[in-house]
């Protein structure tokens, strides 16, 4: 990870009002930061205490001492440390870790594109990462590492070897995206879509959409704007982008791409293949694409390298066991994947179509009816065959739908009936959200 200057802590403690408990000699100090107690710590290392809803990072501040660390920024002024440690005391140090990733960013006179969307923005950072690699030594989000604290890591692992970076940008409540976006001050936002995700915090589908427009904010002198203009609420995504002196916004149309088969389309007289599944998937390609057309990256270079690329850990993998063509993709799911994943599998060859499906979590509002909708559209859909409902909100699922079906309070107790539909030409679908721990079904699949 790079490293702040003591210089940039002071600039920032003074912005945000904070405490600190010693006279400052020696500005110039570079100091590497760590969130992570369990770190090596020496006198050049800075621990960052985040305290969250299951663990509060200022308890370990002492540890860390121990270990060799002489620079803390916390937020309980009730921790005290011995007199030759410099502490930074601030209500918010996550907000810290932010603007002390802005001043980092500031460093580096090279492009940020920043992209977010409720589907498919790990897809979309993938394919954008890839094609300007053709080009360029770039730089990508690790990992699921979207957050309050992955963005700002992220940036800290620039260095000047790189010409441009592609940030995924995630959030699930008003305020973050625009936090995020003052820590990566981009050149280029892209929003992927729109779908209720997250409704149950941001109450409707239009508060999503403002709270994805976050991310204009804090942008680059002529930046530009990447919007999917077949996704919902696209006058608000115009609108905030115009707000925040974006100037160029370019506009996504699927029917751009000309779909020759399900692995080939063309696109400006260019042929691509690849190995991504479902027509959905052609969004975040397209999106990608634009990146890479604003970037000049020659497109038949990445033409050329997307035949080779493959989804990522439980996102649309296929994977055979005992005959059977299980299509992992238990890393999320909302109501928009879940009907584009279904509707995936009703389209299949295999003779037998299996639906494991678990909750969808943050989705559901007093007056919504999303896992009833999902139940539905597999009664619309009438070729799958069977459906092994888990959770909760999934009983919803259980009630509406016709077919053999199959009803499970968590995903453990699921896996013995799961595995008895492991048969030649079956196609299953195991999707939910990462919190109904589906890895342990995939988990006993894998290891039969």
């Amino acid at each position: 990870m790079g490293k702040t200057s003591l210089e940039d802590i002071i600039k920032v403690s003074i912005e945000l009002k904070a405490d600190y408990n010693n006279i400052i000699k020696n500005n110039n100090i570079e100091l590497e930061i760590s969130t992570d107690s369990r770190d090596n710590f020496n006198e050049n290392k800075l621990f960052l205490a985040i305290k969250g809803e299951k663990f509060d990072g200022n308890k370990f501040a002492l540890e860390t001492y121990n270990k060799g660390c002489r620079y803390f920024i916390l937020s309980d002024k009730e921790v005290k440390l011995p007199n030759d440690a410099l502490v930074f005391y601030t209500d918010d140090t996550i907000l810290f870790f932010i603007k002390l990733a802005r001043e980092y960013r500031r460093r580096f006179n090279i492009p940020i594109i920043s992209i977010t969307g409720s589907c498919g923005k790990t897809t979309a950072k993938e394919l954008t990462h890839l094609f300007l690699s053709t080009k360029y030594k770039t730089l990508k989000t690790e990992g699921n590492l979207n957050n309050e604290i992955g963005v700002p890591k992220t940036i800290f692992n620039l260095d000047n070897s790189y010409e441009i970076a592609v940030i995924e940008a995630g959030m699930n409540h008003k305020n973050e995206l625009l936090r995020i976006s003052e820590a990566a001050q981009s050149n280029t936002v892209i929003i992927n879509n729109i779908e209720p995700v997250h409704i149950a915090y941001l109450g409707s589908i239009e508060n999503i959409a403002l709270a994805k427009s976050e991310l204009f904010n804090h942008t680059k002198e002529n930046a530009d704007a990447v919007i999917n203009k077949n996704t919902n609420c696209t006058d608000i995504l115009k609108k905030e982008a115009e707000k925040n002196n974006i100037k160029n916004i370019i506009e996504t149309d699927i029917k751009e791409i000309i779909k020759k088969d399900d692995n080939t389309f063309e696109y400006k007289g260019i042929i691509f293949r690849h190995n991504l599944i479902g027509d959905f998937n052609l969004y975040n390609i397209l999106s990608a694409l634009k990146a890479a057309e604003l970037y000049n990256a020659d497109l038949q270079k990445c033409a050329d390298i997307l035949s080779s690329y493959e989804s990522q850990k439980n996102r649309m993998q296929i994977m055979n066991i005992k005959g059977c063509n299980i299509i992992n993709d238990c890393y999320n799911s909302n109501p928009t994947a879940l009907k584009n994943m279904l509707k995936f599998l009703s389209q299949r060859r295999e003779s037998k179509k299996i639906a494991v499906i678990g909750d969808m979590l943050e989705t559901e509002t007093e007056n919504s009816s999303y896992h009833k909708e999902i139940g539905n559209i597999i009664n619309e859909l009438k070729n799958i065959d069977t459906v092994i409902a888990v959770g909760n909100l999934s009983k919803d699922i259980y009630d509406t739908i016709n077919c053999e079906k199959y009803y499970f309070e968590d995903s453990e107790s699921s896996i013995k009936k799961v595995t008895e539909f492991l048969k030649y030409d079956t196609a299953m679908l195991i999707k939910a959200s990462l919190g109904m721990k589906f890895s342990l079904i995939i988990d006993a699949v894998k290891n039969i």
